[in-house]
């Protein structure tokens, strides 16, 4: 075989090209019209309602200032403001204009939708926020017992913004109890699924009994957010499931799980369990569908155990404990189907799986249908 040779034309030629696209980029790159910072509204959470009988969207931004003063030392204050319009787009034009800035939602890591705004075509209601406003489709879908407007005006005593909170507690893990976390992408994805439903955080704010203090005085108005709560959602209806739903859907649907379990015996004993790692593996023959949730977990703490004894992860009386919290999280599961035939809110996704081994002879709205097997089993970790 005749071996090829590169000639030297050949690499000069290929060296030019590249040059000359460098030099492009450099050039054009540098032309593009980028607004300036200090022309910008760094919006940190966006808020969408929806009133059913003007058809009128109210949207809220907050948005972050960076303050200086004469002594060198900076600051920051959030600036709320709200706008109405028949769309998304005209609002945040308003706002736009009352800021005289322009807006960007390139940070905004939480939009905060009430019930009412979830009715609507997500894809209509959503899509503008991604394609003109660059909000990112990682950013965390919330709801709350408050309006969008009261909600990102809530001050929280640890980071003062709302939307700063959510994005430490839900986004970066920190602080959590397995809660779930239902992206903008995830909620497009599902809304279009054969389910048509999910579920996401319902915030429900508290206000601080013992409020924060200065070295001057007391701080007031802050408040704390009630995150153990989840609504579940499709085009037609909504439901608020209670703490203990909430925490094994958090279970079921999350990507990953933080926190901690509690058990309690009918002899008042208590144990806590830390969750390390999980896999859920959910299967479909037919209109048969079963779902598997395998939790490893560690032993945090126990009490009013009658026991002289230091337990462990190997002790008979935590494995004892562990398989019955497995059986208590699977009678939940089996009511959260319950929940889900009675509202005929598919949360679960099992008409999406149906589908996959049914094929396209499913018919829509088949959730009577089908049938659901969960099981939930605990593995502790035992000390070396």
């Amino acid at each position: 075989m005749k071996k090829f040779n590169v000639t030297s034309y050949a690499l000069r030629t290929k060296w030019i090209v590249v040059l000359l696209a460098v030099t492009l980029l450099l050039i054009f790159g540098r032309t593009v019209n980028s607004p300036a910072l200090t022309k910008t509204a760094i919006v940190v959470g966006v808020g969408v309602d929806f009133d059913e009988k003007t058809r009128e969207f109210e949207v809220t931004t907050q948005s972050v200032q960076m303050l200086s003063n004469t002594s060198g030392t900076g600051g920051q204050r959030f600036d709320v403001f709200t706008a109405k319009g028949n769309t998304v787009s005209s609002a945040l034009d308003d706002i736009s204009q009352k800021m005289g800035l322009i807006v960007s939602l390139a940070h905004c890591e939480v939009l905060f939708m009430s019930q009412s705004a979830l009715k609507p075509d997500h894809m209509q209601t959503i899509y503008p926020l991604i394609a003109m406003y660059a909000l990112r489709e990682q950013a965390i879908i919330v709801t709350g017992s408050l309006p969008p407007k009261e909600m990102l005006s809530t001050r929280i005593s640890t980071t003062i913004s709302s939307p700063y909170f959510l994005q430490t507690a839900i986004v970066n893990n920190e602080g959590t109890d397995g809660l779930i976390e239902t992206t903008a992408k995830d909620l497009l994805a599902r809304s279009l699924s054969r389910s048509e439903a999910t579920a996401i955080p319902y915030i429900v704010p508290v206000k601080l009994e013992d409020q924060p203090q200065d070295e001057k005085e007391e701080l007031k108005g802050n408040y704390q957010f009630d995150m153990s709560k989840v609504l579940v959602f499709d085009h037609s209806d909504c439901r608020v499931l209670d703490d203990e739903l909430s925490e094994i859907l958090s279970i079921y649907l999350s990507t990953t799980t933080y926190g901690s379990l509690n058990y309690t015996a009918e002899d008042g004993t208590s144990f806590e369990f830390r969750i390390l790692d999980k896999s859920v593996n959910t299967s479909a023959k037919g209109r048969d569908i079963s779902a598997s949730i395998e939790l490893k977990v560690d032993l945090l703490d126990y009490q009013f155990v009658d026991s002289d004894e230091i337990l462990t992860g190997a002790s008979p009386l935590i494995k004892n404990a562990a398989t019955a919290l497995g059986k208590q999280l699977t009678a939940r599961m089996e009511k959260l189907f319950a929940v889900s035939l009675e509202t005929g809110i598919d949360f679960l996704g099992l008409q999406a799986k149906a589908y996959q081994s049914v094929g396209r002879s499913l018919e829509r709205d088949c959730l009577s249908t089908l049938s659901f097997t969960p099981e939930v089993k605990l593995t502790v970790k035992e000390a070396a």
